[in-house]
């Protein structure tokens, strides 16, 4: 069913700080904004940098510009209150945004702030995808599933199936391959077209990562507690593993120039080379509300012109 509401604009306060951490050739943040007061439970930001979505835990979900950051609409699955937005996506072509809680779905337009389309899932939500023109959704359910939705339309148009729940999912910028992982520890690739499963890569513990390139032929597949792999779809043959020492990644991005960025459950981001499986760069957001004991979780990460900006569970939008 259709749902139509406008998101309220409303203004923020920006919270600005400066931080250098030296040392181990780990780089600190030269600044930081507040987005999310005490935490976000999700947040993405798109393919250009230019805009951020965030799912806060005390106020619901934002649509963001970056550069100046200044919040640009209010994004909730009801008028009258604040959703726990716990996924997130853009379309990479930046037109199209979308939120997610445990049971629904709403598909956004990022100019005019209006919701496109709002779904109820027929399980679990576990992770969210969206391919390039935002048409279609790869949303991986608790029912050892992934489902393809017609995001402009509706309808599920494919089901993926796995003997697990699917806890994170990824398709290529023209909705040619589809990457999910599942408990059942195992990542399968699929032809979207006709749903066929083209490999199915066996792990020793879940897999709870997996990120396909914008073009298809690369593929992020990252176990629990494991090394991380590159795999060449083309040829069907792994590239490189990615030593990620005792990190827990929790998010990926490939971006231009062979660079893969890594988001780690420890305030760490890692950038890799993907020909040669070398560690290029690393960086550190801050500590959760200052705390020591509380580590903050990078949720997402790009490269701009002028530099890396990086979004945090702590609800900060980090520039390096």
């Amino acid at each position: 069913m259709m749902s139509k509401f406008t998101a309220g604009v409303t203004g923020w306060f920006l919270a600005l700080s400066v931080l250098v951490l030296g040392g181990c050739g780990v780089e600190g943040y030269e600044q930081r904004w507040e987005v999310a007061i005490k935490g976000a439970y999700q947040g993405s930001l798109s393919r250009d940098g230019n805009r951020l979505v965030v799912g806060a835990i005390h106020h619901g979900g934002s649509l963001w510009q970056v550069d100046p950051p200044a919040r640009q609409f209010d994004w909730n699955h009801r008028p009258d209150g604040y959703t726990e937005i716990l996924y997130t996506a853009f379309s990479p072509n930046r037109q199209y945004a979308m939120t997610a809680d445990y049971h629904t779905l709403v598909l956004w337009d990022v100019e005019t702030g209006e919701n496109v389309w709002y779904w109820s899932a027929p399980a679990r939500i576990q992770a969210v995808d969206l391919s390039a023109d935002g048409r279609f959704a790869l949303v991986g359910l608790s029912s050892n599933r992934a489902v393809l939705f017609d995001a402009i339309n509706g309808g599920i148009l494919r089901e993926f199936a796995h003997g697990g729940p699917v806890i994170s999912v990824s398709i290529d910028a023209e909705a040619t391959r589809a990457l999910t992982g599942s408990e059942d520890l195992t990542a399968r690739l699929w032809n979207v077209q006709s749903g066929d499963n083209l490999r199915t890569f066996s792990m020793s513990n879940q897999v709870t990562l997996v990120e396909l390139s914008d073009d298809g032929r690369q593929a992020l597949i990252a176990p629990a507690r494991e090394s991380a792999e590159v795999w060449d779809i083309a040829n069907q043959a792994k590239q490189v593993e990615l030593p990620v020492d005792d990190h827990r990644i929790y998010s990926a991005r490939f971006e231009s120039n062979n660079r893969l960025l890594l988001g780690t459950t420890h305030r760490r981001l890692l950038q890799y080379d993907t020909r040669t499986g070398k560690r290029t760069g690393q960086w550190e957001i801050g500590n959760f509300w200052q705390n020591t004991y509380q580590s903050a979780t990078v949720l997402d990460m790009t490269w701009r012109n002028d530099g890396l900006w990086v979004i945090g569970s702590d609800g900060y939008l980090y520039r390096f």
